[in-house]
């Protein structure tokens, strides 16, 4: 049997039938799994490998477990009608939606390409000295730009899974070669019974919402429309993409969480940014050699890089379609102004986020925007699992795509979850504009 899709008489493509066709499609899920983690991921698992060694893993499967349901829910949305996500939103609120994800997304935008831009160049640095800061930065950002702009997304899904391979197999590399080292059999030994930290449940629910983004949960849905998986026989296709999504997310939190542990675990050491992981890099001399420090590096560029690919894609289509949808709606649907990253909103939310980046890494981050951007940014996920939650249990909805009991219990769960730490992220930012 041929494992290949096949063209039916409109000119849509069938999903196929076998496991084999179906594994050989996978990609959407792996810019998912590589636009969602990021320099920062890396510090809160290897932060909690260095505190709690490999007894909080669960605490990671629990948040990665929730952001897959969000996936699915949010795929089966996409796939109950050739609309887009946002399309699909003015059905519970008219262009409620649209407005609250497009002030989300232009305050991500202006604070996160400056962010992964400029550790990008800092390791491209770290691994050749003789690179200049900003000729450097300007390369790192026209390189995305034009990868997301001109290649779109088949080019951009390309070049994110080449560097995937290089950053999961460097990663695992490097989690094997410092499990060699002195007493890491020891500490694994020690720590691999889960256990519940002994701070707060604060700290449990905010390394649960630490792994994995926002926006590439919301932008999921624009890069399986790129793929034609439109309707809903390619369900089975889209959790399977999904499970090796999240399946490379776990792994990677592993991973790190392993060489926080082997490395750190009882030294009292707190990675607290991004300069802390170039000095790990740096001992790791000592302990595993120069290539130690070099795969290390490499598979933190990866990390980076692909996160300024994934994340420039994921803003560009989540802040294009609000837009599409604003100018159009009611009548956003209607063949002519279909979704596109050749239209004119696409193209400028590109040229926004490079601007952005380039003015943000010359000014430094102001205060009271990036307080305003992480209390916002942070109702991203309960607004839209409360809107799954509303919108999938509708009649109108395909039976096969409608929430199951399962469904509406894990998206109350993630709703309840995201709503608390994004209550907590105001809280800190109400507190940041006070102190």
């Amino acid at each position: 049997m041929s494992t290949s899709t096949s063209t039916t008489t409109d000119g849509a493509t069938s999903a196929p039938v076998t496991f084999g066709g179906r594994l050989r499609l996978i990609g959407p899920g792996i810019v998912l799994a590589l636009a969602s983690v990021g320099a920062s991921d890396m510090i809160t698992t290897m932060n909690s490998g260095a505190e709690y060694g490999l007894a909080l893993i669960w605490v990671f499967t629990v948040g990665i477990v929730l952001k897959f349901v969000l996936s699915e829910a949010v795929s089966r949305l996409q796939m109950s009608g050739d609309r887009s996500l946002l399309s699909h939103l003015t059905g519970f609120g008219g262009r409620t939606f649209p407005v609250l994800f497009l002030i989300a997304e232009l305050l991500v935008g202006l604070f996160f390409g400056a962010g992964v831009v400029a550790v990008t160049t800092n390791i491209l640095q770290a691994i050749f000295p003789v690179l200049p800061f900003w000729p450097t930065a300007v390369v790192v950002l026209l390189s995305a730009s034009v990868l997301v702009g001109i290649g779109r997304y088949g080019l951009v899904e390309k070049a994110m899974m080449g560097f995937g391979i290089i950053m999961f197999f460097g990663i695992i590399a490097l989690a094997i070669s410092v499990f060699q080292g002195d007493g890491a059999q020891q500490v694994a030994a020690e720590t691999v019974v889960p256990t519940f930290p002994n701070t707060s449940i604060i700290t449990v629910m905010s390394l649960i919402g630490g792994v994995g983004g926002a926006t590439g949960i919301l932008a999921y849905s624009f890069w399986i429309r790129e793929k034609s998986w439109r309707s809903p026989d390619w369900k089975t296709v889209v959790r399977l993409d999904l499970v090796i999504s999240y399946g490379l997310v776990f792994v990677f939190a592993v991973a790190m969480s392993a060489v926080g542990a082997f490395i750190l675990y009882g030294q009292g050491f707190t990675i607290a940014d991004n300069d802390s992981l170039f000095a790990i890099a740096d001992s790791l001399v000592s302990r595993i050699g120069d290539v130690g420090r070099m795969v290390f590096l490499i598979s933190f560029l990866a990390v980076v890089y692909t996160s300024v690919l994934g994340g420039f894609s994921g803003i560009a289509y989540v802040t294009a379609d609000c837009l599409r949808v604003l100018r159009r709606y009611p009548h956003q649907d209607e063949a002519r102004f279909d979704m596109s990253a050749k239209s004119v909103e696409f193209r400028g939310a590109l040229v926004y986020l490079s601007v952005a980046t380039l003015v943000i890494m010359g000014l430094g981050k102001p205060v009271t925007l990036v307080l305003v951007y992480a209390a916002i940014s942070a109702f991203i996920l309960p607004v839209l699992a409360l809107a799954l939650l509303v919108i999938l249990n509708r009649g109108s909805v395909p039976t096969g795509l409608r929430n199951t009991w399962w469904s509406n219990t894990l998206l109350t769960v993630c709703l309840a979850l995201f709503g608390f730490l994004a209550i907590l992220q105001v809280k800190e930012s109400v507190m940041g504009f006070i102190g």
